[in-house]
Order: C-alpha cells, then sequence, then structure tokens
C-alpha cells in the first residue's frame, strides 16, 4: 500500500492462471473477471442482509393509548382514591406508570399480567385538591412486543364541602352576592324569593375549567321592582356534591329621642349628646343581634316643618342628618354611615306652610342592609359620611 488515498494490488500470472486466465489474454479478459466476482459479492451482501432482517427485533407495538382502553376515575371524594383503569384490546405481560405531578410529586404504578377485555384498576394517593399529572406508560404485550408513549390527565380529591359568605359579600344595592367553597366548584345558583315565595329571578354561572378552592364567587342579578324577602345561594362541586345558604334582607329602625337643635343651625349641642349616646347603645344592640352575615349600614334621615323655604329646609335637615352622623363617627362607630335631608317633604303631622311644629322637625335612624325604602323615604340621594 502506498500512500492514504488508495490500493494497489499485484496481480500474480499463476493466480489468473487459477481463473482461467491466461498471460496473453490478461488485459482483454480482467474484466470480465472482476465483473462475475462483484456479482458474487453483491449476491452474498443481499444474503447476509435478508439474514441481519430475519434476526433483528420488530418494529415496537403501533404506540396507541387506546389499545389500552384507558379509563380515569380521577374526581373522587374523602378517602376515595384516583385511578386509572385499564381494559386493554390486546392481553399485556406488563405495564409500569410514571406520574409527575405540576407540584413535584411522583407516582409508579405497576401490574402484571392482564387479558384482553379485563380490568384492571390502578389507583394512586391524591391529596384533597386538584393536580394536573405527565404520565409516561411503558408496556410490554404479551406478544412479546413493546409500547412506550405520554399522556396527561387531572385528578381532583375533595373533601366535606362547606361554603362561606362574609358580610361583605352581600351588596343589595349593587345585586350581587359572593361566595367561597372548600372544593373546586363548577356552578353557582342564585334563586331570589318575594312576598309569598314568588321566585322572582333565577341566575346560574358555570366554571370551566372549575374554580379553586377558596376562590371568591360571585353573582349578579338584575334590578327588580319587587322587594327581595330572601337569596338562596347553591354550590355544586365538580364531583357533583353541593350546599347552600339562604340570605335574608334587614332593615330596623332604631328607636330614639328626637335631637333638639338652636333655630336654623345644625350643631349637635352638647346638651343633647344624651340621646344620642342612647341611640348609640340601640345600634350596637342591633348590631349584635343581626349584623353576623350582611354588611348592615346606617341611614341618618332629616326632616324640618314648614317654616320657611322648601329649598332652605331640605339643605337645613340635610346639615343637621351629617351632624349626627358625624357624631356616632366620632364616637366610635365605624359602619358605613349615609345622610340625607327630606325638609319639609315627608311631614309627619301636616301643617299649613309657615307652622312652626316640633313633631315634624325629626329624624330616622335606619339600620339597613340595602338602601331604605318608603313613604318616610321619598328619594334615594342618600350620601356617604
Amino acid at each position: 500500500m502506498q500512500g492514504t488515498t488508495g490500493l494497489r494490488t499485484r496481480v500474480e500470472p499463476s493466480t489468473l492462471a487459477g481463473l482461467g486466465i491466461g498471460h496473453a489474454a490478461t488485459s482483454t479478459r480482467l474484466g470480465a473477471v472482476v465483473q462475475r466476482a462483484l456479482h458474487t459479492v453483491l449476491g452474498c451482501a443481499a444474503a447476509l442482509a435478508l439474514v441481519i432482517a430475519l434476526l433483528a427485533p420488530t418494529d415496537a407495538h403501533a404506540v396507541d393509548p387506546s389499545d389500552l382502553g384507558v379509563s380515569y376515575k380521577t374526581i373522587v371524594k374523602g378517602k376515595q382514591k384516583p385511578a386509572l383503569v385499564l381494559q386493554p384490546t390486546e392481553s399485556i405481560r406488563s405495564i409500569t406508570i410514571k406520574l409527575k405531578g405540576d407540584k413535584g410529586e411522583t407516582r409508579r404504578l405497576k401490574a402484571g399480567r392482564v387479558k384482553a377485555g379485563s380490568k384492571k384498576t390502578l389507583s394512586f394517593k391524591q391529596a384533597i385538591g386538584k393536580t394536573h399529572y405527565q404520565a409516561t406508560v411503558s408496556v410490554k404485550w404479551a406478544s412479546g412486543e413493546s409500547s412506550d408513549f405520554t399522556m396527561s390527565f387531572d385528578a381532583v380529591r375533595v373533601g366535606n364541602l362547606k361554603m362561606s359568605i362574609k358580610p361583605a359579600d352581600v351588596d343589595l344595592d349593587e345585586r350581587r352576592v359572593a361566595c367561597r367553597a372548600t372544593n373546586p366548584i363548577k356552578e353557582i345558583e342564585l334563586v331570589i324569593l318575594g312576598k309569598g315565595g314568588e321566585v322572582l329571578e333565577e341566575v346560574t354561572r358555570t366554571f370551566d375549567p372549575p374554580s379553586d378552592s377558596g376562590e371568591e364567587l360571585g353573582i349578579n342579578w338584575p334590578e327588580l321592582k319587587e322587594d327581595i324577602v330572601q337569596l338562596r345561594v347553591k354550590v355544586t362541586d365538580v364531583a357533583g356534591y353541593y350546599t347552600g345558604m339562604r340570605i335574608t334582607p334587614f332593615s330596623i329602625e332604631i328607636p330614639h329621642e328626637e335631637v333638639e337643635f338652636e333655630s336654623g343651625k345644625s350643631a349637635v349641642r352638647d346638651s343633647e349628646s344624651p340621646k344620642l349616646e342612647e341611640t348609640m347603645g340601640h345600634i350596637k344592640k342591633a348590631l349584635a343581634e343581626h349584623g353576623t352575615l350582611l354588611t348592615l349600614k346606617l341611614f341618618v334621615g332629616g326632616y324640618t316643618d314648614t317654616v320657611g323655604s322648601k329649598s332652605s329646609n331640605r339643605e337645613l335637615s340635610k346639615d343637621r342628618a351629617r351632624a349626627i352622623a358625624r357624631w356616632f363617627r366620632k364616637r366610635g362607630l365605624k359602619m358605613p354611615i349615609y345622610y340625607q335631608g327630606f325638609g319639609e317633604d315627608v311631614l309627619a303631622v301636616p301643617t299649613p306652610d309657615d307652622t312652626a311644629e316640633v313633631k315634624n322637625r325629626r329624624a330616622i335612624y335606619v339600620l339597613s342592609s340595602h338602601v331604605p325604602s318608603g313613604k318616610d323615604v321619598p328619594t334615594n340621594a342618600w350620601h356617604r359620611l
């Protein structure tokens, strides 16, 4: 051999003679000999390739999860465990499934022989809540073939369904109620009842995907002309379990002794404070008895007699209502407080114009979950303190 780019071979005459080629015919018959040799080599190579093909492993079984007949039992409650249920179309020698959850948890599921058409349940532990799993599946079929593939699914384990509503979650004026639940929720339903149990409105909100546990779930309803007697809120979790709560709107007028103001003035005199101290006691008592589920608000309305113009009386009554509201705030009343002046528009005792009547110089204190209405409240122009 010379160099590194090729191979040089010297053919002896005796070698050619052995192949049936004389010395004189060397130049003319060598090509034919080489051609026959090449045919022989190619034929041997084809035979060798066939033998190798027969000895090599066959292609893996078709990667098709449907061959396993996988179904999912992945929404469970309490101590139940989620599971993958196999019903293969072909017999299985063994199967291994490695699970990895989105929170880093891992599970390993294994099974031996599973006959075609029979069921095999592979259950696994699951914490309360929702977990997304990536699954790596390795199957050895009874035929000797094998398959490997991946799949993903969600599993949810729910506890006992509980629902909570805080006072701030209910706003009758904004026509909205919200709640929270201990399990993932797929539906919230609101039924509004009027007098005599009449259904005024039904509203349903669905969640796809389901809400997370503890997530705020709000639902609104359209404006209604009728008075609301009761709200019924119901939630249904992903496992089909449901629970509900009933909310009854609340409104009460606080008993009180009228505060006397100087003519044309709106300042609360020190001599009148004992009256408001007693009223404050009534408000706190009502809050203790009724202020647990709904956010209650205090509405202070002021009224005058017919002495003076209507516009000035309306302004004076508003200033006096605001003065009383401020008195309650300064004494530590932290709830929402609203005030409004009605002037001489609502007389407790009907009188002619320019008539001084002490019974018409009055106020109302309404503790309510919603804006009050009725004959004593002809307008809805409340100002928040």
